[in-house]
């Protein structure tokens, strides 16, 4: 079997889909099969200037497919990202690949949010991506979603729309999870629940993380715990940007960090004592996996995958979106017990090294493949 993997994303595995994506696929390139990659580092600077990115990617995609047909080994199935796939499904032909399409959060229900964002006065969008979001994004990425033969999706919920708004039958949409190196279980292996000063926010610092949230929450909770710091890890902006946004009083107890690989974030994470995520919108949110194997303490949303992998009260605390109140309270409450931090802890550690491992989340993906053939 060959497989073109084509992700919009650049090639480093440094980001959450270039690293689902590329985790995965390791797995079943190790089964025997062959994987390709195409990124967004892979396409033409000239061809990016001229299209512009969101037609340049899918041209790059087909350009690819072609030359494999024209040298005598065609794919047997592209995986191709929802917002770039429309263009490969309208093109597809009856001895063109399997297209399937991968949603890391349905585009429909990102903007959904952002709209109702801007109606509750929080940041929601301009008027200039009012106008253009739908006809270069939306619409195009829910007819990919319609047309491909296979769709993969992170969470329950978004199977849900897929089934009741997109039409899609369930045997044709697999729910793919995200998995943690072992790693980090080691790294944490000696973890002590005894003592809970850092909170760890592993994400990039933009709004669907829930960064509105997140600091007058933390600005409280400082006031309270003059001990307390801030750990950003991966933030995908200037230390200073992050650091603006809380009272300058505290800046000093905000620490941001860039962690190179797996060790260097594995080592993160042991450090911390409590793993805060309150985003409004993911898919299945990586990190989320890697606290779960570090034996981290839990504090994120009741929405997306979150809910799909956390037992409220077992393996973590789900908070509502939008309630820094409700965040301040569930970690008073871990920040309060040690007993309490170590019994969530440890359940995390124990589902993560059961369920979540890459090998466990590249089962569903190399089954849907072999179904497609």
């Amino acid at each position: 079997m060959r497989v073109l993997v084509a992700h919009q994303v650049p090639k480093a595995r440094t980001g959450g889909m270039s690293r689902l994506m590329g985790f995965i696929h390791d797995r079943i390139a190790a089964a025997g099969h062959e994987i390709d990659y195409l990124c967004s580092d892979d396409v033409p600077a000239t061809w990016a200037s001229w299209y512009g990115r969101r037609v340049a990617f899918p041209m790059a995609v087909r350009s690819k497919t072609k030359e494999a047909e024209r040298a005598g080994r065609p794919y047997d199935i592209v995986n191709v990202h929802e917002p770039c796939a429309a263009p490969v499904v309208i093109g597809k032909g009856d001895s063109s690949p399997a297209v399937v399409v991968t949603s890391h959060g349905l585009e429909r229900r990102a903007w959904e949010l952002a709209k109702e964002e801007g109606l509750l006065g929080r940041e929601g969008p301009g008027w200039r991506t009012r106008l253009t979001y739908p006809p270069s994004a939306l619409w195009p990425g829910e007819m990919a979603l319609r047309r491909a033969d296979h769709v993969f999706c992170l969470n329950n919920e978004d199977r849900q729309i897929l089934m009741r708004d997109f039409g899609r039958l369930p045997q044709t949409i697999t729910r793919v999870m995200p998995g943690a190196d072992q790693v980090y279980a080691d790294a944490a292996d000696t973890r002590d629940y005894s003592h809970a000063t850092r909170i760890l926010f592993a994400a990039t610092w933009r709004k669907n993380k829930g960064i509105e949230d997140l600091v007058p929450a933390f600005v409280e909770l400082a006031t309270r715990h003059p001990d307390l710091v801030l750990n950003v890890v991966g933030a995908g902006a200037p230390e200073s940007a992050v650091r603006a946004c809380f009272p300058e009083h505290l800046h000093s107890r905000i620490e941001c960090e860039t962690p190179v690989d797996d060790e260097a974030m594995a080592a993160t994470f042991a450090r911390a004592d409590l793993f805060l995520l309150p985003s409004l919108f993911e898919g299945t949110p990586l990190t989320l996996m890697q606290a779960m194997m570090s034996g981290l303490p839990i504090v994120t949303t009741s929405t997306c995958g979150m809910k799909d992998v956390v037992g409220d009260g077992e393996t973590g605390f789900l908070v509502p979106i939008r309630a820094p109140r409700k965040v301040v309270e569930t970690i008073e409450r871990l920040l309060g017990s040690s007993s309490l931090r170590r019994e969530i802890g440890t359940a995390a550690r124990r589902a993560a090294l059961h369920q979540y491992t890459w090998d466990n989340s590249a089962v569903p993906v190399l089954r849907a493949y072999e179904a497609l053939l």
